[in-house]
């Protein structure tokens, strides 16, 4: 498999009608990672202020929380990589032709021309939009997990068994997806086999590839701010700096700077 455009330039499939039904399964895959995307961004956007860590919280609470904004920004990157990869790949196989009879690989689906000369991008597709899906559903399961102030009992053992039935649905996924894998024995092993060709295609490779001396010093410096984020002390934090304020704070708020302002005009 190449890895830059100078090696795929030779490319020849057995067929451009496989090469063309596999870009319609990666077009297939690009919506509903889309959809997944959407709805990561709405999910994060509705829990921004109440997800920041407190100082008063407790160190589960905290935890969870931390997980939480981890878990739904990681999701977002990786149904974005997922419509990324999926775009270009399809774009390279309808820019190939086909092959002449003696020299035929042997494939003859649609994913079998993938996983024979794209596995990585194939990978790629696969493991962005399903870990995505279960990032996304670790978050919300955890967002149920979390208290709310002046929340009842009974809400609070609703709100424990959605996030069971969330997590039973994930474990469900996985097994009906390990149960339906073609070329690989579990998600594990899809795991185990795109570090190895990641770490081959783009870290051990010589010559050194330019954007490496960019993505590998930016990686480090993610997982350093990430280590950073996660041991964070309470102390660091300050309640009275977070303001959640309902309608009717709004509404009292407006009437202390309007009873303010006709003081000043007296």
């Amino acid at each position: 498999m190449g890895a830059n455009g100078i090696e795929l330039a030779g490319l020849l499939y057995d067929s451009t009608s496989t090469a063309f039904d596999a870009w319609e399964w990666t077009a297939v895959l690009g919506a509903p990672a889309a959809l997944v995307a959407g709805a990561v961004l709405v999910t994060l956007s509705e829990t921004r202020d109440r997800m920041q860590p407190r100082k008063s919280d407790k160190n589960w609470i905290r935890c969870a929380k931390q997980w939480f904004r981890f878990l739904t920004m990681t999701s977002f990157a990786l149904e974005v990589l997922s419509i990324f990869v999926s775009t270009v790949t399809g774009t390279v196989l309808l820019s190939h032709g086909g092959q002449i009879a003696k020299n035929m690989v042997g494939y003859a689906a649609p994913l079998e021309l993938l996983h024979h000369h794209h596995e990585l991008e194939y990978l790629t597709m696969q493991i962005g939009f399903l870990q995505g899906l279960f990032n996304w559903l670790g978050a919300v399961a955890l967002d149920q997990l979390i208290p709310e102030p002046n929340e009842t009992k009974s809400a609070q053992r609703m709100n424990r068994c959605m996030s069971a039935s969330i997590v039973t649905l994930m474990f469900w996924i996985q097994a009906f997806y390990n149960n339906h894998l073609t070329f690989y024995s579990d998600y594990f092993g899809v795991l185990r086999r795109y570090v190895f060709l990641f770490a081959k295609a783009y870290v051990w490779r010589w010559p050194i590839r330019p954007m490496a001396l960019l993505y590998i010093p930016a990686t480090i410096g993610s997982m350093i701010l990430a280590w950073q984020a996660f041991i964070s002390p309470p102390d660091e934090d300050d309640d009275d700096s977070i303001v959640l304020m309902g309608n009717e704070d709004v509404h009292v708020c407006v009437e202390v700077v309007e009873d303010r302002i006709n003081l000043m005009k007296n």
